[in-house]
């Protein structure tokens, strides 16, 4: 019974090790997106939730060092160390505190507002070639988007990518230049816009 005991205890600290090291992995390679998790709701860094998130992983940290660090093999605790319960309580009402005082002040849960950024904002393209623009709206993502080609020639579709016209034919020593405005709007807020320049040569 001592036997299985030790086993299963190996198999499960293994298991839940090999959990954190997959979570955080993922978090390192971008996978895993942090950003509704560390961020307010108008986009702006919270230090209160990076810091519940930090406090997170050093509690969890502690305690599996304590049921493995356990004479004779892995074992959960019959009680939970007091240093552990402290880091906990201490996160805890750290957060509570620092959204108490933020929320206190108006400026705390004012929105930004939305806004939409272009990129690139200027681009160089050949006559029948293609550039792809992208959007990005701080603070709200996954927003919608249109995508339109308000001056100059060529055509844009609903992802980004702009086309730019066919060569003038017949096809001069020096073809002309032309200019194209590229513009994204957010489908939520209409007045929420930014546009590019486009040189098709």
């Amino acid at each position: 019974m001592t036997t299985l005991s030790l086993v299963s205890g190996w198999i499960i600290c293994i298991l839940i090790g090999l959990f954190g090291a997959t979570v955080l992995w993922k978090i390192w390679t971008g996978e895993i997106d942090l950003s509704d998790l560390i961020s307010e709701t108008n986009g702006g860094a919270s230090l209160s939730r990076f810091q519940f998130l930090i406090f997170t992983f050093v509690i969890a940290a502690s305690l599996y060092l304590v049921i493995i660090s356990h004479q004779g093999g892995p074992q959960f605790p019959a009680t939970i160390p007091a240093t552990i319960l402290s880091l906990l309580g201490i996160s805890g009402s750290s957060y509570l505190v620092s959204k108490g005082i933020q929320f206190s002040d108006p400026a705390g849960i004012s929105d930004r507002g939305t806004e939409v950024i272009i990129s690139p904002t200027r681009s160089n393209v050949g006559y029948g070639k293609t550039q792809q623009f992208t959007a990005e709206v701080p603070g709200k993502p996954g927003s919608s988007v249109k995508w339109e080609v308000i001056a100059g020639p060529g055509t844009i579709d609903d992802k980004g990518l702009y086309t730019a016209p066919p060569p003038p034919a017949p096809a001069p020593a020096s073809p002309p230049k032309q200019y194209a405005t590229i513009q994204v709007t957010s489908l939520e807020v209409p007045d929420a816009y930014d546009v590019a320049v486009v040189l098709v040569a």
